[in-house]
């Protein structure tokens, strides 16, 4: 004992400082020892610390420690059946049941040999995780603290110990918080081998992300549409799709992402990019689902959609957006849901630069696709000035010029009869002004009267005949007439005042009411514009007006039909009432409530002197429950007409999950009869089942338009959905489908889904 004691001294001097656990006299092998200082002082930051239930020794420069050996430095915790030190190398050899803990990080191997001053490590059929990944290999190396290399391994973020789904690469290369690089990496979906990447790069702060879509459609045949989505580089990943449709062919095509955030960039403005890519060679190109008659088209059918911002300065951006397509109907053959919100994709470039209180633009619009009509801008310059006070004066200006080459293109080409509409073009130069006076009197009453004048320069004016076969007009024509210069004043003046009450004994928290506080403020707003001196009839019309069921802009610049304007004089009422309470010690909007209709003395846009009365209410009482109405009701006119909007989220219980949207319009002169329901319902029978339902119903005809029925089933680390749907468009043609969906449990950051599901 006295020898050792003495080898301990001796050793004080080195750079390691290690406790270890002798026995007491008596002690059984089952019971703790205390702790007993081994050869050291420390190295760097942190002493070494070792303690053991097990024979501990100092031999040959090393210390060695068994059964249960612990070994704590800084944020290292090390937990083996055996260990040995050396203090001189400060590496430690570890052997048995090996545990390291490292920050977040922690490996599970059968034999490492660690360098607690290097970071160095070295395992042998090691396990890993760091949340919510899981990694296993046969060897492991870390030569630097930032980087591990591991060979023979495999990749997971299931939680299971026989993982539904994982990556197994020969080699990996992780580099904490920052990306893994895999090399010669299969993914396998149970033991299945699905797809082979020669290079995979996976960035900690993006998706991975697999997407197996086996189904049938009537419109496809059977198919299987796969996606494979991984990184590329950091903050850049891709979605490769790989497609077969029985009744189409192969389809092929690629989707890159770029997103970095506004911390990320020299700007401090958040720059991002956007490319989508499908070709397709169809060989059933005209198959039509639809009600309507189509043109014959090739079978050779791609989609490319490239969109972009970025922020050259911190004020200055340039945005792009271009959609390239082979045909009107490819997105509404492989892209429906987009197809139903932004049926003819537009293109443009834009270069913006912003001010406290100005933008100034340049746009470039050209008819990338010439079987859709577009009005290009080659090139359009604006500067907008918001309203602001004019040279510290109570009085605010406010402004928007624009000049440019337009051109209104008409569709072109075998998909719409060539030549029936002309083209025609000109140069415009426009420019408006207009003063205000806010100010408010009797200590209540606001009052904003304005004054403005606009005036436009067309290169050249002109009169148009549209084809019309219904007429005998087979085709349009433009008569071009001399240059001219258009001048217009405008004049208005908004009144509007507040009064408020607070209800505090109003209590209820099912409703989530605390307190109410009720704010009505009535409001009337008068627009008058002058005769222009050239009328519309007699401008080529590039920016013009379009009929809509909703009550236009009477203001300048809210209104942007510029080359549509005409004498006006319209008076809008309104009244709105909101309900606020308070909520997480803040103001909550409860209920809002806008009514409003408008008294046309003169007004070119609406065809009956009093409007529909108008509300649009917004109801958000709880988290559980959101319901939005656009109404419009007949007033004094025979013409006036109905139309309801209705919007419904609600979770009724938290099994039972509601959505309704409803439509309504009835004896409009423009527009067709609408009244349709919408409902959307999922039911959790219980942990482990759900069932789900969507509708669509017309009540006008009477038809059933789209149903969906869904079951779904928890299974472990996936949901499993299998489905029917079925859509019918009302001309006897009737698309349906069987679909299987498979998608991985929500993640906090990071997934692995897979999705059986074609996105009809």
């Amino acid at each position: 004992m006295m020898r050792w004691l003495i080898t301990l001294l001796l050793l004080l001097s080195s750079t390691a400082l290690i406790q270890a656990q002798n026995p007491r006299p008596g002690a059984t092998p089952e019971e703790p020892l205390g702790e007993i200082p081994t050869p050291g002082g420390r190295f760097g930051q942190f002493p070494v610390e070792i303690t053991a239930q097990g024979e501990t020794r100092y031999e040959g420069g090393l210390a060695i420690a068994r059964n249960h050996v612990v070994i704590h430095y800084g944020d290292v915790a090390i937990y083996s059946d055996y260990a040995q030190y050396n203090p001189e190398t400060h590496e430690v050899l570890v052997t048995g049941r090996v545990r390291i803990y490292r920050g977040d990080y922690a490996f599970v191997a059968d034999r490492a040999v660690y360098n607690l001053e290097t970071k160095e490590l070295h395992a042998a059929d090691f396990a890993g995780n760091r949340l919510p990944f899981q990694i296993t290999g046969d060897s492991l190396t870390s030569y630097q603290s930032n980087e591990y290399q591991i060979y023979d391994g495999t990749f997971t973020t299931s939680d299971s110990s026989q993982p539904d789904y994982y990556v197994r690469a020969k080699g990996i290369r992780i580099y904490p918080g920052d990306r893994i690089i895999f090399t010669n990496a299969t993914v396998y979906v149970k033991e299945i081998p699905v797809f082979w990447f020669p290079y995979l790069y996976q960035s900690l702060d993006n998706q991975f992300l697999l997407l197996v879509s086996p189904g049938y459609n009537s419109n496809y045949g059977f198919y299987e549409v796969s996606d494979i989505g991984f990184p590329i580089y950091d903050k850049v990943n891709a979605i490769l799709h790989l497609n077969v449709y029985s009744m189409r062919g192969p389809a092929l095509g690629i989707d890159v992402n770029y997103d970095l955030g506004q911390e990320e960039t020299s700007t401090g403005q958040p720059d991002s990019m956007r490319l989508v890519s499908f070709f397709l060679e169809d060989s059933d190109a005209n198959l039509n689902q639809t009600n309507l008659d189509r043109e014959q088209i090739s079978a050779g059918r791609y989609r490319i959609t490239f969109q972009s911002r970025t922020f050259l300065t911190d004020d200055t951006s340039l945005v792009v957006d271009v959609t390239k397509l082979s045909d009107p109907y490819i997105l509404e053959d492989f892209y429906p849901y987009e197809f139903q919100v932004n049926p003819q994709p537009d293109s443009y470039v834009e270069l913006i630069k912003t001010g406290d209180a100005f933008a100034l633009s340049g746009f470039v619009r050209y008819q990338v696709n010439n079987f859709f009509q577009t009005t290009e801008r080659l090139p359009e310059v604006s500067w907008n000035v918001v309203r602001t006070p004019l040279f510290n004066w109570p009085i605010f200006y406010e402004a928007t010029t624009s000049a440019g080459w337009y051109r209104l293109a008409q569709p072109f080409g075998t998909f719409f009869n060539p030549g029936m509409n002309p083209d025609y073009s000109a140069f415009r130069f426009d420019t408006f002004h207009q003063l205000s006076y806010p100010n408010t009197y009797f200590g209540f009453l606001s009052i904003v009267p304005r004054v403005g004048f606009r005036t436009t320069y067309y290169s050249r004016t002109g009169i148009v005949t549209e084809a019309d076969p219904a007429l005998g007009i087979p085709f349009g024509s433009v008569i071009y007439e001399p240059a001219g210069t258009r001048y217009v004043f405008n004049a208005g003046i908004e009144a509007s005042f507040k009064l408020s009450h607070i209800y505090e004994g109003v209590q209820a928290h099912w409703l989530g009411l605390d307190g109410l506080l009720h704010v009505i403020q009535p409001y009337a707003d008068y627009a008058w514009v002058s005769t222009p001196n050239i009328s519309p009839g007699n401008i080529l019309q590039f920016d013009r007006f379009l009929p809509s069921t909703y009550l236009s802009p009477i203001e300048f610049p809210e209104f942007t039909a510029i080359d549509s304007i005409a004498h006006l004089s319209v008076l809008r009422l309104g009244v709105q009432n909101k309900f606020l309470t308070r909520r997480d010690n803040a103001t909550w909007s409860w209920l809002t409530i806008d009514t409003f209709l408008d008294v046309n003395f003169k007004n070119p846009y609406e065809l009956t002197y009093y409007s529909n009365l108008q509300a649009q209410i917004r109801f958000n009482p709880v988290p559980w429950l959101y319901f939005t109405e656009y109404a419009q009701i007949p007033t004094f006119e025979k013409q006036n007409f109905w139309e309801f909007n209705t919007a419904m989220v609600w979770t009724v219980t938290p099994s039972i999950n509601l959505t309704l949207l409803h439509s309504y319009l009835n004896h409009n002169p423009l527009e067709p009869r609408t009244n349709s329901l919408f409902l959307q319902t999922f039911f959790r029978i219980n942990s482990n089942w759900g069932f789900s339902i969507l509708e669509s119903y017309d009540q006008t005809t009477g038809r059933l338009g789209v149903q969906q029925y869904q079951i779904h089933r928890d299974l472990s680390s996936w949901v499993g959905t299998l489905g029917f749907y079925e859509n019918n468009n009302g001309g006897g043609k009737t698309t349906y489908g069987l679909q299987l969906i498979l998608t991985l449990k929500a993640i906090p950051k990071y997934g692995f889904p897979v999705n059986l599901s074609p996105g009809l």
